[in-house]
């Protein structure tokens, strides 16, 4: 019997569904990736804005990472020294300042863990989210991401049964929410489970929630799938280009937006520091010369 190639295992990975109308983009497209964990440290790797940028390479498409690290729909992690009221404030500045036509969403998985007891308050809170970008960015396209299954990696570590049942009803919270407001969402539950049968069972995480590289580029190529995209058959050296310089790009913006020391730049303490906040649009040349690096290798 001729065995199964990893190809042919990735290709029957997850389960089959309908082919999904492909992602059209506006003419200037201005995407932006919001959530928690897996959105900021997503930047760091790049697969998922290189496998956009191929997909459509008559489009001049700007991304820009809000990504924040133990963020929930809340916007807490956003908040510096203030309230949750001031992370929502945080997030709706950018917002308004990048004014971005189509957003990437990922939260949920930190709130799943409150189980059955949260769920109300999960769906008041999403929604709120939502009425967010709809009062900051109208009418710009939502794509909603799920969130993944934990990964069972085996005793003695817990065993995540439990708390997938949970991620299964935020996820369909998530679900009802986005579709009954005319958005995209994207299941992504089982895409662990469908790494290991496309990699003869190597690990897609870390630590059971954060993804590994090649589990950030396996998330990438999926969510691409599941947008009516084609991924390339190859990552070759022009692909490898754009994304070393897409995570360039990532980093610059990164201290554009979240400088270090921000309290002593623009907070309660820019009396010792504030004469430095002229130095922060100087990211924005550097930011700019690496889009047009990546501009000439995307019309290649």
């Amino acid at each position: 019997m001729r065995p199964f190639s990893v190809l042919t295992l990735a290709l029957v990975a997850l389960p089959a569904l309908a082919a999904p109308p492909a992602l059209a983009l506006p003419d200037a497209p201005r995407i932006a990736f919001v959530g928690n964990t897996l959105v900021e440290r997503d930047f760091h790797h790049g697969y998922l804005e290189t496998l956009l940028i191929n997909a459509f390479p008559d489009k001049a498409v700007t991304f820009r990472n809000l990504g924040w690290s133990g963020d929930t729909v809340r916007c807490e992690a956003r908040s510096g020294f203030g309230q949750a009221a001031d992370g929502y404030k945080h997030l709706a500045r950018h917002v308004a300042d990048l004014k971005p036509n189509v957003v990437i969403l990922n939260y949920g998985l930190n709130e799943s863990f409150a189980g059955p007891g949260g769920l109300d308050a999960f769906k008041t809170e999403f929604a709120q989210l939502l009425d967010l970008f709809n009062k900051n960015a109208a009418g710009t396209q939502m794509i909603v991401l799920s969130i993944f299954a934990q990964e069972d990696l085996g005793r003695p570590l817990p065993d995540p049964a439990k708390q997938n049942e949970n991620v299964r009803l935020y996820n369909a919270a998530m679900k009802q929410a986005a579709e009954s407001a005319g958005h995209t969402f994207i299941d992504l539950y089982d895409l662990a489970a469908a790494f290991g049968k496309a990699n003869l069972g190597k690990r897609f995480t870390d630590n059971s929630i954060h993804p590994t590289p090649a589990g950030h580029k396996f998330f990438g190529e999926q969510v691409v799938r599941q947008l009516g995209l084609t991924v390339p058959e190859k990552w070759d050296d022009r692909l490898e280009q754009i994304r070393k310089l897409t995570v360039e790009k990532n980093t610059l913006f990164f201290h554009r937006w979240r400088p270090q020391n921000e309290t002593y730049i623009f907070g309660f303490r820019k009396r010792e520091q504030g004469r430095n906040a002229v130095e922060i649009p100087q990211f924005d040349p550097l930011i700019a010369e690496k889009e047009a690096a990546i501009a000439k290798l995307r019309k290649n």
